[in-house]
């Protein structure tokens, strides 16, 4: 076997091999809930088990919308990301750059109530968030959601836009001051252009968590007007049985507005930090 020959092989086994195995291993699960999607009740319980349709059938999606009124609730979870990750991104630009270039009194204070806020899961903040809601006559209103997929969003990104701040220079923003910009032109000339991969990241993030806000949605909306994909999905698990097909469809139908942004960002993603600036 030549020197080639062994290059070839050894790169296979240590890199190719490897890196299949991780893609059937994550792959295997979203194969899979398409797979249920596309059969009928009977042969979802089937045995044995068959691993592509015998009869496909697309009644599990065309019920979402005919039957569930899937296409209200797409529209509720939409507009409630969107206006979470406007706030939460905007809110994140400004306090990540003063935890970053300012020193004041009580910023390590402000540090460690922002980690602190990272440990509570939301099944211990829901009575006291339900009670607050409902003092503000806020039950059953997409604001609930607004509001508190905001707050909780925020100090995670506040973490990632610091980060990212930090990972930036201080000479290119000082530079442009003495070309005569002041703080604020500079923050908008230099630092943003330079950050947009990581402000893309902080939108994605907060828009992932908020379209898949569970927990504060099951406290605070009850009427199906109301509801949100997550709630939606939940439908189909009944007390004796549960709609596999159906869940599975939902599924399916709730991933794909995940997948298209990504599909559209991930070039903003994959690019540098500071790019914008060293061509600059």
């Amino acid at each position: 076997m030549s020197l080639k020959q062994k290059r070839i092989l050894g790169r296979v086994f240590r890199l190719y091999i490897p890196l299949a195995v991780f893609l059937v291993i994550t792959l295997a699960p979203f194969y899979w809930i398409l797979n249920t999607s596309l059969k009928d009740p009977q042969e979802v319980f089937s045995n044995p088990v068959t691993y592509w349709p015998n009869q496909m059938v697309i009644s599990n999606y065309t019920n979402l919308f005919t039957s569930y009124g899937f296409d209200r609730y797409f529209l509720n979870s939409f507009t409630v990301s969107v206006f979470v990750t406007f706030i939460v991104s905007v809110l994140a630009l400004i306090g990540g750059f003063a935890m970053s270039r300012f020193t004041f009194k009580g910023k390590g204070m402000v540090y460690i109530l922002m980690l602190c806020t990272q440990m509570f899961p939301a099944v211990v903040l829901m009575i006291p968030l339900f009670r607050i809601m409902n003092s503000m006559k806020l039950i059953n209103n997409l604001l609930s959601l607004i509001i508190i997929g905001s707050c909780t969003n925020l100090s995670f990104c506040m973490f990632m836009m610091m980060g990212f701040y930090n990972a930036i220079p201080r000479s290119l923003e000082e530079a442009a001051q003495v070309d005569g910009c002041t703080l604020l032109s500079a923050v908008f000339r230099v630092l943003l252009p330079s950050m947009k991969p990581s402000i893309v990241a902080t939108g994605a993030y907060a828009f992932i968590n908020s379209w898949n806000m569970f927990v504060y949605a099951t406290a605070f909306i009850t009427r199906k007007q109301y509801y949100t994909v997550p709630l939606g999905l939940n439908m189909f698990k009944g007390e004796f049985t549960t709609n596999y097909g159906g869940l599975a469809a939902g599924c399916v139908v709730a991933l794909l507005p995940v997948l298209i942004i990504f599909a559209f960002i991930q070039k903003h993603l994959a690019g540098g930090m500071t790019a914008g600036a060293v061509k600059g």
